[in-house]
């Protein structure tokens, strides 16, 4: 039996088990989370070999902007002797080794703790190798829960809240219905709609809803209150760096949106066809970051600004350095790093589409001077 099949089965008795109608999130929780045969516990996911190329494959660039603005943050901290780096959903920890050794290069004093918060044990399995051929010093964890708390640490992630396991609803006569997964009688898989309204629906402003066509289908991701919930845990006193794709809670369910931003990663393609073959493609959405900074300031954490990836890595000390150095020189190499700088900080590329929150909890505070003039957070609340 192919581990496709297998996860196949797990799932058909998960949704027996819920009388014949599965909420989504369940059904995304197991097809990528599932033990030894979700999407993360059992494919090579990243590069050229896996189904998509995240920016730590793209050169240098999400390394350089991440130091400096941990270098930035590290200052707002009072430059302590004794602080913490926290990388959370790590993927191949290519990103953390890349910024840990520019840190190297440019941080008077290096964090007491390197900490990476992997919730695929596969993954951690293939980072530990990877620090280990680096001489990093890297403790790995699966969860936030594990973490001690530090006195001072600084957090980031890159692409994370965007594999939460999602809620789907149809919205019809002014009521949300669930959407979720029924078993086709021939196989696989299908969308359906709950029989009875949501009796806990998204907390989506009237403001917005009464513009939707009758029938608007769209997503939430509960995922968002409780990780923030964790984070505030663990950041006594510091700051946690969100870089993802997303939009503001106006944008995101603004009524043209009328089929969600739910899709799947299949050999570096982006295909509507979540529900097949669950384990063998990527599911993801974009992020609310309306509700994700909401949901922070609920447990204390405060934002101090939003804008978009192209704008932050645009302003970088470092990137715009390595460009000059990078555009002095005529070889290959140089040329091709410069291909993918343009692809990440380019509206027409990803520059626009990814945003970067900053949050901090626990002391006064401030925008990077270098990055304030750019700044949408208005936007988001």
């Amino acid at each position: 039996m192919t581990g496709h099949h297998q996860l196949e089965q797990i799932i058909c008795a998960h949704i027996s088990d819920a009388g014949g109608f599965l909420p989504f999130d369940a059904f995304m929780q197991a097809a990528l989370y599932e033990p030894e045969l979700g999407y993360y516990e059992s494919k090579t996911v990243f590069g050229e070999a896996g189904d998509f190329v995240t920016a730590p494959e793209l050169g240098p660039w999400l390394s350089l902007g991440f130091a400096d603005l941990i270098f930035n943050c590290w200052q707002q901290l009072g430059e302590p002797a004794q602080w913490t780096l926290l990388e959370q959903g790590s993927g191949s920890g290519k990103l953390l080794a890349s910024v840990i050794n520019i840190l190297s290069q440019m941080m008077p004093v290096m964090p007491e703790r390197i900490l990476s918060v992997e919730r695929s044990h596969g993954l951690r399995q293939r980072q530990q190798v990877l620090f280990d051929e680096s001489g990093v010093d890297v403790a790995l964890f699966g969860t936030l829960d594990e973490i001690e708390i530090p006195e001072n640490i600084i957090i980031y992630s890159n692409e994370l809240p965007d594999a939460f396991p999602l809620r789907c609803f149809r919205y019809k006569q002014g009521q949300y219905y669930e959407r979720g997964v029924i078993h086709r009688a021939e196989g696989g898989f299908e969308w359906a709609d709950a029989p009875l309204p949501m009796q806990h629906a998204p907390d989506i402003p009237q403001s917005l809803s009464s513009r939707w066509q009758d029938g608007y289908i769209s997503e939430f991701n509960p995922g968002l209150p409780v990780w923030q919930q964790s984070l505030a845990r663990v950041v006594q006193r510091g700051f946690i760096l969100t870089l993802d794709y997303g939009y503001s809670q106006q944008e995101y369910y603004r009524p043209g949106r009328a089929e969600g931003t739910l899709l799947a990663h299949l050999e570096h393609k982006a295909i509507d066809d979540v529900l097949s073959e669950p384990g063998s493609r990527d599911i993801t959405a974009h992020v609310n970051f309306s509700a994700l900074v909401q949901a922070g300031r609920a447990v204390g954490m405060e934002p101090l600004l939003w804008m978009s990836q192209g704008g932050w890595l645009a302003q970088s000390p470092s990137v715009q350095a390595f460009i000059q150095s990078l555009a002095t020189q005529s070889d290959a190499q140089s040329l091709h790093l410069l291909t993918h700088a343009k692809r990440l900080l380019m509206p027409f590329g990803l520059g626009e589409v990814f945003k970067l929150l900053v949050q901090s909890k626990g002391l006064p505070a401030q925008k990077p001077a270098y990055l304030k003039q750019f700044d949408h957070l208005d936007s988001l609340l």
